[in-house]
């Protein structure tokens, strides 16, 4: 049974975990469904870092709040990422944001984004949490010469008017520190990452200890909208709340609220493991220690060396889910990691997986609430990021509550908040566009 957003009704609570490295390494706490009626003010309709962060956010303010989840916990993104510590949102750099909304838009969301990492860094510290967080170096490799220029440029302009700190690579100090093949130049900067199933366990764990009320394996197909607020049916149970949060994200079902509805575009990356390097391996590639990549590319490649010597290696994956494992994918994801570097030719695969990631039509995501601040009721929801969400999905959760409850110091005149999510028009022809995308980067990529 394979999930595909654009497909499938929705999440099932039969669907099996994704065979990721994360889950081999790490056993989820397992959470209950919801099986009978209750009355909640807030309830939060999504489990991953999204809306366990909205439940903390709103569990510290004191606030009745319930959480639902289709499936297990980590069943989505949240157990299926490359565990990358970024700042961003995925999709627009702080140079596309100043190029469209101006200087000013442009250091107000690197605010925004900066203090997502300063949130995830600071929890891991105030709730003890054992992520296995690792420091080392992130580095931004350019695929040809052309992108080698822009790419010193940029981290030029990020130092001098946003204060972002790198340090240039030539190819001949590419060449120097790795057996790489293919990178004409990049930029080094200070990174993190960390095992993201674990980071999601530690936030159902803290969520739970401040008083939220977590369901698991409870999807939620239908929310009707009464009164004095909504009434949200499971398969085994139904939940009457006051106010609803939606942070479902690439996961939420194709029909499913009109505020989200056609929103956005569901679109799947897969990743793969290798075996952990041997001692000639890692002296041959220069991966000795954890460090993290990614490309210039279009379809951007990401990588990282995991703390026990595996290489974790990610791009796009297939248009639709049921090509997910395809022979074909996985090769072609594997091949990419050998032209990199060649003396990995012949290491197995381990694990290998994919999942879905949100993409709205401008490319920039959205927290918003219909009917903000209202004492009555009000639907919110934080969507259309992929990218960078172990650190700016949490922050997003944080927000959205913080938003629904009219607290916090909210820049409503950032474009993060200040509109709904825009309609995809023609949204039946979304992968059609994208297979074609595909193609042409294939082409202008070679």
């Amino acid at each position: 049974m394979i999930y595909d957003p654009l497909i499938s009704p929705g999440v099932s609570s039969m669907l099996p975990a994704p065979k990721s490295y994360w889950h081999a390494t790490h056993k989820i706490p397992t959470l209950p469904p919801l099986n009978k009626k209750l009355n909640t003010e807030y309830l939060v309709v999504g489990g991953g870092y999204t809306g366990l962060s909205a439940a903390i956010t709103l569990a510290q303010a004191k606030q009745e709040v319930t959480l639902l989840d289709a499936n297990s916990l980590g069943f989505g993104c949240a157990g299926r990422n490359g565990g990358f510590i970024l700042s961003g949102s995925g999709r627009l750099s702080l140079n596309a944001i100043e190029d469209k909304w101006g200087h000013t838009v442009a250091t107000g969301m690197q605010g925004e984004f900066d203090s997502a990492v300063d949130l995830l860094k600071k929890r891991i510290v105030d709730f003890d949490m054992q992520v296995d967080l690792v420091k080392g170096p992130y580095l931004k490799l350019a695929h040809n010469t052309k992108q080698a220029k822009q790419l010193y440029a940029t981290a030029k302009h990020l130092a001098s008017n946003f204060n972002v700190p790198s340090a240039t690579l030539t190819t001949e100090v590419l060449s120097a520190r790795f057996g790489i093949e293919g990178a004409y130049g990049g930029v080094e900067l200070e990174g993190a990452c960390l095992h993201p199933l674990k980071l999601a366990s530690e936030y159902a764990k803290v969520a739970k200890k401040l008083g939220a009320t977590l369901f698991y394996d409870s999807p939620a197909i239908h929310i009707e909208k009464q009164k004095a607020g909504f009434l949200v049916t499971t398969p085994s149970g139904s939940v009457s709340a006051k106010h609803i949060l939606i942070a479902t994200n690439a996961y939420t079902p194709k029909h499913f609220q009109e505020s989200v509805d056609n929103k956005q575009f569901p679109v799947q990356s897969s990743i793969f493991v290798t075996a952990p390097l041997n001692n000639e391996q890692r002296a041959l590639t220069g991966l000795t220690a954890p460090m993290s990549f990614m490309d210039t590319r279009i379809m951007k490649y990401y990588y990282r060396v995991l703390p026990d010597g595996r290489l974790l290696f990610g791009g796009r994956g297939a248009v639709k889910g049921k090509d997910a494992d395809n022979a074909k994918e996985k090769q072609r994801l594997y091949n990419a990691m050998v032209k990199s570097f060649p003396a990995l030719k012949g290491i197995a695969m381990d694990y290998f997986w994919s999942g879905w990631v949100s993409v709205s039509l401008d490319s920039m995501p959205r927290i918003f609430v219909d009917n903000a601040h209202s004492t009555d009721s009000a639907i919110g929801y934080a969507m259309g990021y992929c990218g960078s969400g172990v650190s700016f999905a949490a922050f997003a959760g944080q927000r959205l509550a913080q938003r629904i409850m009219g607290t916090g110091d909210v820049d409503l005149s950032l474009p993060l908040y200040q509109s709904p999510l825009k309609t995809y028009p023609f949204s039946r022809a979304r992968r059609i566009a994208l297979h074609g995308l595909y193609q042409w980067a294939k082409i202008a990529e070679r």
